[in-house]
């Protein structure tokens, strides 16, 4: 299993869905909410939300757990920037990670396996 996608197509795809991302991300720093510190600025980080789905929902309710635990911890309140940057790197790790190294690897795996019991009802 490798971090770089093996096909060609992939490694495509896989370029321009970073390519994508980094987008997203500079067209959040640039929102004039994001200055003014409003929620807004994030709704940007939509479309990559759907994109990174399921995982990268996995990633918003990580990102919940750890503003509660800084609340109420310390009382620590993250920023909208800071949120902002937290969630576009969950989004895009996670999102990358799911499509382009963990789908190849369960269609490489299952591939294998049905190889593996179709080979062994034609020797029997």
């Amino acid at each position: 299993m490798t971090l770089v996608p093996r096909h060609p197509v992939l490694r495509v795809a896989a370029t321009v869905w970073l390519l994508v991302a980094v987008v997203l991300l500079a067209v959040t720093l640039l929102r004039p909410e994001m200055q003014a510190d409003e929620r807004a600025a994030l709704a940007t980080l939509v479309p990559l939300y759907f994109l990174s789905f399921p995982l990268g929902h996995v990633g918003v309710m990580a990102l919940t757990r750890l503003k509660i635990e800084l609340y109420a911890g310390s009382g620590y309140v993250l920023g909208i920037q800071e949120e902002g940057l937290l969630l576009w790197t969950a989004f895009t790790v996670l999102g990358l990670l799911q499509w382009f190294v963990l789908l190849p690897w369960v269609a490489r795996m299952s591939r294998h396996l049905t190889d593996f019991l179709f080979t062994r009802r034609r020797a029997e």
